[in-house]
């Protein structure tokens, strides 16, 4: 209480005491000087509420007083009926705000003939101390709230590592109670050590994965301060946690589809810019590879046979399975699939388990028809193929349709460019090209080939007689003849005009002369499109035998070959004549 309070009460209170006091104007001056000297609003009021003095601090008590303020007068009133102290907290508005007050009566006597007692009414201004605490319990409730929206959680550990703080919706999926004195190591996976959660250190935004109560894992990303007492020591850790799961997977995933759209502009370009077909699927493959998380790649093309059934042929492969059982197991699948009538159109792809190795099987497609298919594969047969992944190898799967059907016409001009248009047979630049390789392969392997020079006997009488259409027919059935006379390994060309060139792989004179005698035996297939008993249609055949030791140049042996074929156009006309 302030001393100044106690004075003036003492002093009034003495004739209670038995001391016979006469109160003489100068000592009520006295009591009304100490009322001058508090440290706060003070009025001095009688039995009738009527102010026998203030204080210059008690404008607002008088006012409020005046106005027959409720709380004032109940103060006042209950002070002199009880005769003993009361106090009150009470609050104004003035020209400043909001004053708050801690009020206190005390009853005092200042007059001996006095039945009642007056009251000393004194306000000690809280208002300071009011915006203090209501300051303090925002600035709390504030950092609470920005607590809140800046993380999921906040924690404190022990000594021990045991949480015995945790924010009231808990972490994680576990409850605050279910927390409490469980060990936090427990909660993180991997981390390599690393426990923020019983740091000696600060720590800020360091990433762990944590085990959620569902057995899923979550990335979070702690900050965290050491708690230290007054004798330096350590008696554990506190800090916040945000989970940062959603975030990281959405930066993975578009990491991811970064990948994918790499892979594909890679495979873009190759299918755009690489003129070999092998070059093209292989480097398609091996993109394939770079983009899923499989081992093995292979590619096949697919298209259709004489009874409209899916043939495949495989193309390219990538990772290295030599396993020739295995690879016809996925193609076998994969045409079986294809051949299957019930359904019209394959699906985009499809998940098999094969011999242990989990494969998917993607078919490609041009204008909506079948060509090709692409396989990638994983030693581990529970293997599950993401959102990504496949969306990738479909992807993958769709420019490789693409790719097949550029190849195709690629292969159809390169054909174009090496066949004879009418009879489909070599031409002769195709065949000089390609029997100049045979004569490299003979030199190294020491075997005997042979060239046989043909020319139609009487083939202008035909064109002359029966046309040119007729003529074309003679071609073509010659070319028939030669295809089906000869073997895989032999090549046969159209030199031009009615002349024609064979060259046989691997063969001596005798067998070289009896498969020309095969070819002149079929002259009257020729004879029937145009028969002629004056100048029948024949054949006339010169062989060239190009053996280990002659090291002849093809045009040498073209040369012998065409001599040969002269004396048989000498001796009158289809026959056979060996070069020797």
């Amino acid at each position: 209480m302030d001393n100044n309070i106690a004075r003036f009460i003492n002093n009034s209170n003495a004739s209670e005491q038995g001391k016979t006091i006469d109160k003489s104007s100068e000592e009520l001056s006295f009591q009304n000087k100490l009322i001058d000297n508090l440290n706060g609003p003070a009025i001095l009021t009688d039995e009738s509420l009527n102010i026998i003095h203030q204080n210059i601090y008690s404008e607002n008590l008088v006012q409020a007083l005046q106005n027959r303020n409720p709380i004032i007068h109940g103060i006042i009133i209950r002070c002199m009926t009880n005769d003993c102290p009361e106090n009150q907290k009470f609050s104004i508005e003035d020209e400043t705000g909001t004053r708050h007050y801690d009020l206190f009566a005390f009853p005092v006597n200042i007059s001996k003939n006095s039945k009642k007692p007056c009251v000393l009414l004194f306000g000690k201004d809280t208002t300071v101390e009011q915006h203090l605490t209501k300051a303090l319990v925002e600035s709390r409730k504030m950092f609470k709230d920005l607590v809140s929206c800046s993380t999921d959680f906040a924690w404190e550990t022990d000594n021990k590592g045991r949480f015995n703080y945790v924010s009231s919706n808990g972490i994680l999926g576990y409850s605050a109670y279910e927390l409490n004195e469980k060990k936090a190591a427990d909660l993180i996976v991997g981390a390599d050590g690393l426990n923020p959660f019983d740091t000696l250190d600060a720590i800020n935004d360091v990433e762990i994965w944590l085990q959620r109560s569902d057995g899923e894992f979550a990335c979070v990303q702690v900050s965290a301060n050491p708690i230290i007492d007054n004798n330096s020591t350590w008696q554990g850790a506190r800090g916040v946690c945000r989970d940062v799961t959603e975030v990281r997977e959405r930066e993975a995933s578009l990491r991811r589809i970064r990948k994918n759209e790499q892979v594909l502009k890679r495979i873009i370009s190759t299918i755009r810019d690489e003129i070999d077909p092998t070059r093209m699927l292989h480097t398609t493959a091996k993109a394939a590879l770079d983009g899923l998380s499989a081992k093995h790649c292979h590619i096949a093309s697919l298209s259709k046979n004489s009874e409209d059934k899916f043939e495949a042929k495989l193309k390219a492969d990538a990772g290295g399975i030599n396993n020739g059982d295995f690879i016809d197991k996925l193609i076998s699948k994969a045409l079986n699939i294809c051949n299957d009538r019930s359904k019209p159109m394959p699906p985009s792809y499809v998940e098999e388990a094969i011999d242990g190795k989990q494969t998917l099987i993607g078919f490609t497609k041009h204008h909506n028809e079948i060509n090709g298919a692409i396989f990638v594969t994983v030693q581990e047969e529970n293997k599950k193929w993401n959102k990504d992944e496949k969306s990738l190898f479909i992807g993958v799967s769709s420019h490789l349709g693409i790719a097949f059907e550029q190849i195709k016409n690629y292969e159809k001009l390169e054909e174009l460019s090496k066949t004879d248009e009418l009879t489909s047979l070599l031409n002769r630049r195709a065949f000089t090209e390609m029997a100049n390789k045979r004569l490299v392969i003979q030199k190294r392997q020491r075997q005997n080939c042979a060239l046989l020079y043909i020319d139609l006997d009487n083939f202008k009488q035909v064109n002359d007689t029966y046309g040119h259409a007729v003529g074309d027919d003679v071609l073509v059935t010659l070319s028939s003849i030669l295809k089906r006379t000869t073997r895989t390994e032999d090549l046969c060309c159209r030199l031009g005009g009615d002349e024609f060139a064979v060259w046989l792989e691997n063969v001596d004179e005798k067998s070289a002369v009896h498969l020309a005698n095969r070819i002149l035996e079929c002259t009257t297939e020729l004879q029937k499109l145009a028969e002629n008993d004056t100048n029948p249609v024949s054949l006339s055949i010169g062989i060239a035998i190009s053996d280990a030791k002659s090291n002849y140049a093809l045009e040498t042996l073209m040369e012998h070959a065409d001599n040969a074929l002269y004396d048989v156009k000498k001796n009158g006309k289809s026959g056979i004549v060996l070069n020797q």
